[in-house]
Parts: C-alpha cells; sequence; structure tokens
C-alpha cells in the first residue's frame, strides 16, 4: 500500500489565515446547503474512515450554522465560514476530483477548524444533549440551558459529597 505525506508549512497556514479574513463571519445559506449537499456525497462515496470522520466533524459545525437557538462567537464563525466555502470549493488546493486524494487538504482544513473551535463545539454538544432530554427536541433557550447547567452542576456537586460521607461511615 502506497502512503502519502504532507507537511503543512507556515506559508499554507498562512495562505489559510489569509481565507479565514476575506471570508468573514456571514454565512451564506446556500453554502451550507451546498456543503450538506457534498456531505452526502462524499458519505456516499468515499470509504475512508479519515475523510469520513472529518466531514462528520464538518455536518456538525454545519447543524450549529443551522440551528436557530444557538449563537456562534465570532472568531469562531468566521473559521467555520471560511471552512464551508473551502470545502465547497470543487479546485482547491487539491482538486476534489482527484481520487484517493481529493479531499486530504478539505479534511486538513475541517480538522484545524475544529482544533480552534472545539470548546465551543463541546458546548454545542451539551446543549444539544439538554435540549433533546429536557425539551424532547422541542423549543429550548440559552437560559433555559444554563439552569440545567446549574441544576446539574448542584447534583453532581451533592452526589460527590453523599459518597464521600458514605466512604467516610464505611457503607
Amino acid at each position: 500500500m502506497a502512503t502519502v505525506s504532507i507537511d503543512i508549512d507556515d506559508q499554507v497556514k498562512a495562505h489559510f489565515n489569509k481565507f479565514i479574513e476575506e471570508h468573514g463571519t456571514n454565512i451564506d445559506s446556500n453554502d451550507v446547503k451546498e456543503a450538506l449537499e457534498k456531505v452526502r456525497e462524499v458519505r456516499n462515496s468515499i470509504n475512508d474512515g479519515y475523510v469520513i470522520d472529518q466531514v462528520g466533524c464538518l455536518q456538525m459545525m454545519l447543524s450549529m450554522v443551522e440551528d436557530q437557538t444557538w449563537v456562534i462567537e465570532d472568531s469562531n464563525k468566521e473559521k467555520i465560514n471560511a471552512t464551508i466555502k473551502y470545502f465547497i470549493d470543487d479546485n482547491d488546493v487539491i482538486p476534489d476530483h482527484i481520487p484517493g486524494i481529493g479531499y486530504v487538504d478539505d479534511c486538513i482544513v475541517i480538522d484545524g477548524t475544529m482544533d480552534a473551535v472545539e470548546d465551543e463545539m463541546m458546548e454545542y454538544k451539551d446543549f444539544c444533549r439538554a435540549r433533546l432530554v429536557y425539551a424532547k427536541n422541542g423549543p429550548f433557550s440559552l437560559e433555559e440551558w444554563a439552569e440545567i447547567k446549574d441544576q446539574e452542576a448542584v447534583s453532581r456537586a451533592r452526589n460527590r459529597r453523599f459518597r464521600k460521607s458514605k466512604r467516610k461511615r464505611g457503607w
């Protein structure tokens, strides 16, 4: 089996950072639709686990963008917007139609964006979990989520104290 080694140097990073600056925070809904369609195409035509995993991460970012309740931080919105635009561009650094390697550059961009927005993505996943559990995926505000997070934190602290006291008593 042949292997490909890719070195991401400072020049490539600078190129993508410039790409981020040029596209700003205004995410076009048509770009999101195009990216979702391309995600479906990739999932149906590519068998590479790394590509599928990275496309799944992009799909999560797209869900966050489409969520009417969630408010994305502007610095993250810039990165996500640039990633969407890069992903839907078929003629990027490595054209997508090249078998075997066409999506490598897209995956590298997605991976870099995930590193940058990971904290917010984890918060969003927690928000979605709470919305599913407490609102049965219905209307659910950020304020309701904050209240639930506070209640869960108090409950966890209470449970830790209870377990600790049980150990002291030898139960």
